[in-house]
């Protein structure tokens, strides 16, 4: 399995870039703030290979660590970690459930976090690279290119060629 190493910021408490006004901040989020040119390149390679043009993320390029899980420790870890620079690796193949796209994230980095901060380990959670939605013109083209990698029609290593 071939990995791509790259890094983020860490940003306890983030404020979306879609709307300055605040009014979509949602507490206890933590997310990695990456570089912007891997989810425009998937972007671009979703729509020039299969038609799905994407919106990007209201946080940008990221990676959610913690998503609306309270914890004691909060303040302290804010104070320690925010801002902080952290590596990860991924995996360059697009997955998706059809309404939203993403990267595989391998970073045990990421997970000690989560145990330090005391949340229990969440079978559910995986890191990820969020990548987008589909804009809802190419929702149903979205599905249908999903549904044919799941019955293994195609192939990720031949489409990023």
């Amino acid at each position: 399995m071939n990995t791509i190493k790259s890094h983020g910021i860490i940003t306890f408490d983030p404020e979306s870039i879609k709307d300055p006004s605040g009014k979509m901040f949602k507490p206890w989020w933590m997310i990695i703030k990456v570089d912007g040119d891997i989810v425009e390149y998937y972007s671009w390679w979703l729509e020039k290979r299969f038609g799905i043009k994407l919106q990007r993320p209201a946080w940008g390029a990221h990676i959610s660590v913690i998503r609306n899980e309270e914890s004691p420790v909060w303040d302290e870890f804010k104070e320690k970690l925010n801002n902080k620079e952290i590596t990860f690796e991924y995996i360059p193949e697009p997955r998706s459930n059809g309404k939203h796209w993403w990267l595989k994230v391998l970073s045990d980095e990421i997970l000690k976090i989560r145990d330090d901060m005391g949340y229990v380990e969440d079978l559910m959670f995986a890191p990820h690279l969020t990548i987008g939605v589909p804009t809802p013109r190419t929702l149903e083209q979205s599905y249908y290119i999903w549904e044919l990698y799941k019955k293994n029609l195609l192939n990720y290593e031949k489409s990023l060629l």
